[in-house]
């Protein structure tokens, strides 16, 4: 269930766009949605769908050749794209914080782990070197990492994959945030170490009332962690609603396609489903509706882009078709 209030995050109809040779990647087309403070939402899609781009663009990290076109991303009351680079570097790990796909490319191999953090902790926090080294240590605590008043010593190398991904959420818990980006956290992990890594994440932010992000592929993932989905397509938001609602009711065509792609429902409903096509290049992306070309329902219309419309409370489709869809668990595909 949304919260009541006004939302710590709130992306206004935003615009990224990247500049290259071939030409320009319409990387996020319109994009809105919302978080509330102390709710842990999914951002979910397939790849290429601007997931990462979204919150790239929330950070202002973009690549060189990207682009904020137009948008509001509003945190806090504030609208975070009128900030310079040394107001956003004061928000960045203080306010926001977010951890990247791969721990390896996020932790520098030369420097201890101790130095990694205990410099940004001091920067953000206001403390001196000692005391950020206790804040460190409780905090590699805090994510399981045994024996951490001496390993805080150690080098990157000397960690598993799974043992670096606790590190970096440590790092990005240290700072307090108000908001946590988590960007596929557990993609480079095995399934035992990934259930781990989830927990710590859930449950790290559970204690300590964060806004968060999660950002994946993987519906699974989105129905352990989250109360609230976006589901991203080409770019675009096609639809949002508690978790519960997506799963049980989902009224976008791509919504149901990808639900009934998942393994589980090859018991329910006897085969495997795919979708048919690929992912749009977002160079020269469809006009109208992107899912479209791919879509079983798509007709004429749907050469225009659909307006988004809360067909019930608090759940928001772009679909001209939604209301012609059957019922989803008497669906075949």
């Amino acid at each position: 269930m949304v919260q009541n209030g006004k939302p710590l995050l709130e992306v206004k109809n935003l615009y990224t766009y990247f500049f290259t040779e071939s030409g320009i990647v319409q990387a996020l087309d319109g994009v809105s949605f919302d978080v509330h403070r102390g709710e842990p939402v999914g951002i979910v899609g397939e790849s290429g769908c601007g997931k990462s781009v979204t919150a790239q663009s929330i950070l202002q990290i973009l690549p060189r050749n990207g682009k904020i076109i137009a948008g509001e991303v509003n945190f806090r009351g504030y609208d975070l794209l009128k900030f310079n680079e040394k107001q956003m570097n004061h928000v960045r790990g203080k306010y926001i914080s977010m951890i990247f796909q791969d721990p390896m490319t996020s932790l520098n191999p030369v420097m201890r782990i101790r130095d990694q953090m205990v410099d940004v902790i001091s920067m953000h926090r206001g403390v001196d070197e000692f005391e950020a080294t206790e804040i460190a240590i409780k905090m590699l605590e805090a994510v399981g990492i045994p024996e951490a008043e001496s390993r805080v010593y150690n080098y990157p190398h000397e960690f598993s994959g799974g043992m670096r991904q606790r590190i970096l959420i440590a790092r990005a818990l240290a700072l307090r945030p108000e908001l946590l980006i988590a960007d596929e956290p557990t993609t480079a992990l095995d399934v035992t170490i990934q259930a781990q890594v989830l927990d710590i994440i859930r449950n790290m932010q559970q204690r300590h009332n964060l806004g968060m992000m999660l950002i994946t592929h993987n519906l699974g993932v989105v129905a352990e962690t989250t109360k609230r989905v976006h589901v991203f397509y080409g770019g675009r938001v096609v639809e949002s609603a508690s978790t519960r609602t997506v799963f049980k009711h989902p009224m976008h065509p791509y919504t149901r396609a990808l639900l009934a792609s998942i393994p589980s429902f090859l018991q329910k409903k006897g085969k495997l489903a795919t979708i048919p096509g690929v992912v749009p290049r977002l160079i020269n992306p469809p006009k109208g509706c992107r899912f479209h070309p791919r879509c079983r329902y798509a007709t004429d219309i749907c050469k225009t882009r659909p307006p988004v419309v809360e067909i019930d409370k608090d759940h928001f489709v772009a679909c001209h078709h939604y209301d012609k869809l059957g019922e989803w668990e008497d669906e075949e595909y």
